[in-house]
């Protein structure tokens, strides 16, 4: 049992996964935990080109239709295999006292939020889910039906293959079924009708995944990757307790990436999706489309590099138009590796939450033990970040021994100065396709979000000015002690 973290850090390219290969010590037995199949495959590969034995329990590659859970805790127990390899969904869901006398080898940044919802018709959520569900907790929260526990257990087991009637079973069930069964999830239903009068449901699903037990019962644990040690992951790790080491492997890149920003935004505001979305008249638009703000400022990138061949990545809302010379991938390209005879990517995204996360994101970080602005911080290096220089890192970027320089189209220019921070040796940013961002339109709700600020800021100075601490202000005014700071922060 280990309660030490050992990082090895580097960004992608410097052959962090080629040396744990080339290292593995045959009297140990080790777990190769994955983010991705298509990253195992690779490694896979890389396994069969040095005579390395390994076993993979993913989904395609088991023989049985049947449980990748199931088949996991089994080889676990049995430890016939010198290397199994398993994804980080799997490493969730295992028993984690099987991991004892195991080698735990982690690749890339481990995804612990748990925040999504839902809409699903009110007759599906009756038949797939409904039977599952028991009573309600006092916080709204579904609790599951005692008769169905060993059902419910089953089938989050199982996963998405139902061998035994040969279908496919519902998503949807099995996102709940995972955090009723889950000790730091949540689920809530909520019914409702939809604008034609149709009975529908609202899931929403919040919490964390917990992996401390997993890395408490291994032999050892690596995490390996760009800055793991930034993420949420390490961060609620730390908080429980574990040491962690940190070894950097530096690059020995030779070539000289050019980051190309598209927007200059102002030091501590962020990019937005509105901000994108913004039409000339200063409305925003509800879907993408050729005159909006982020259009135009891929258009001056998709100017900049002709006929050059790139890729491009964003979120799905951001739906342009592109030629035949630039090839949209995944938004979650690691372990992705077939486009490294490109030299120019075209990265649109914002590391912003969802409008309704915010409230989830708050109270998961408050179970977690994590201080509310070093989370939100965290949360955005893996949604920013990590993002831009795993997806820049996909072009000849990763080869050590490329000479030509590459280029990296970014949204903004904040986004522009964390790439270079994060890349090592030589690089260049370049401010020749910059914007300021479009002015937006005051609407009437503005005004009134404005006004009532005012009035909030000005009942908030006259309280501190007769010795009010922050805390008593947001009592006295019904308001939250973070907002407090913000207004008393001097302009």
């Amino acid at each position: 049992m280990s309660k030490i973290i050992d990082v090895f850090a580097g960004n992608p390219g410097t052959g962090k996964t080629q040396f744990f290969i080339e290292n593995l010590d045959p009297s140990k037995r080790y777990v190769y935990v994955s983010p991705t199949r298509k990253l195992a495959l690779e490694v896979m590969e890389r396994l069969e080109k040095e005579g390395k034995p390994f076993m993979p329990i993913f989904a395609s590659q088991i023989q049985e239709v049947g449980s990748v859970i199931k088949t996991t805790n089994e080889q676990l127990v049995k430890k016939q295999s010198p290397l199994l390899i398993i994804t980080h969904k799997c490493l969730a869901s295992i028993d984690p006292s099987h991991l004892k006398g195991w080698e735990l080898v982690v690749d890339e940044a481990l995804k612990v939020e748990a925040i999504d919802s839902f809409q699903m018709l009110g007759k599906e959520f009756e038949i797939a889910i409904a039977p599952f569900v028991g009573d309600c907790a006092e916080d709204g929260s579904l609790l599951l039906n005692e008769a169905m526990q060993a059902d419910a257990w089953e089938i989050h087991f199982q996963g998405i293959e139902d061998a035994k009637n040969r279908k496919i079973r519902s998503k949807p069930l099995l996102m709940v079924l995972d955090a009723i069964l889950s000790p730091t999830k949540s689920v809530t239903a909520t019914p409702r009708t939809d604008a034609k009068g149709k009975p529908m449901v609202t899931v929403c699903i919040e919490g964390y995944t917990d992996f401390t037990k997993p890395f408490t019962h291994a032999e050892s644990v690596t995490l390996m990757g760009a800055n793991v040690d930034q993420g949420l992951a390490v961060q609620h790790l730390e908080r429980s307790g574990f040491f962690v080491r940190r070894e950097k492997k530096p690059s020995l890149r030779t070539s000289c990436p050019i980051i190309l920003p598209l927007i200059k935004d102002a030091p501590g505001a962020y990019v937005s999706k509105a901000m994108l979305l913004t039409m000339p008249d200063g409305t925003v638009a509800k879907e993408w489309n050729s005159e909006c703000f982020g259009q135009k400022c891929l258009d001056r990138a998709l100017e900049f590099i002709g006929k050059d061949k790139a890729i491009f990545a964003s979120h799905e809302w951001c739906k342009p138009v592109l030629p035949e010379n630039v090839e949209r991938t995944p938004f979650d390209t690691r372990g992705m590796n077939e486009w490294r005879d490109k030299h120019i990517s075209i990265h649109m995204l914002h590391g912003n939450p969802a409008p309704h996360e915010l409230a989830p994101i708050n109270r998961m970080l408050d179970k977690m033990g994590i201080p509310l602005e070093e989370g939100k911080q965290a949360l955005r290096w893996q949604r920013e970040d990590d993002q831009l220089l795993q997806f820049a890192s996909r072009t000849k970027l990763r080869d050590e021994d490329c000479k030509e320089p590459t280029y990296h189209i970014v949204t903004s220019y904040t986004q522009a100065q964390k790439l270079v921070n994060a890349l090592d040796g030589i690089r260049c940013l370049s401010e020749e396709l910059l914007e300021y961002p479009p002015l937006k339109k005051r609407t009437d709700a503005r005004a009134e979000r404005e006004a009532k600020n005012e009035s909030l800021a000005a009942q908030v100075l006259a309280l501190k000015a007769k010795g009010y601490t922050q805390r008593d202000i947001a009592r006295e005014l019904g308001t939250n002690q973070s907002k407090i700071k913000r207004l008393l922060k001097p302009v």
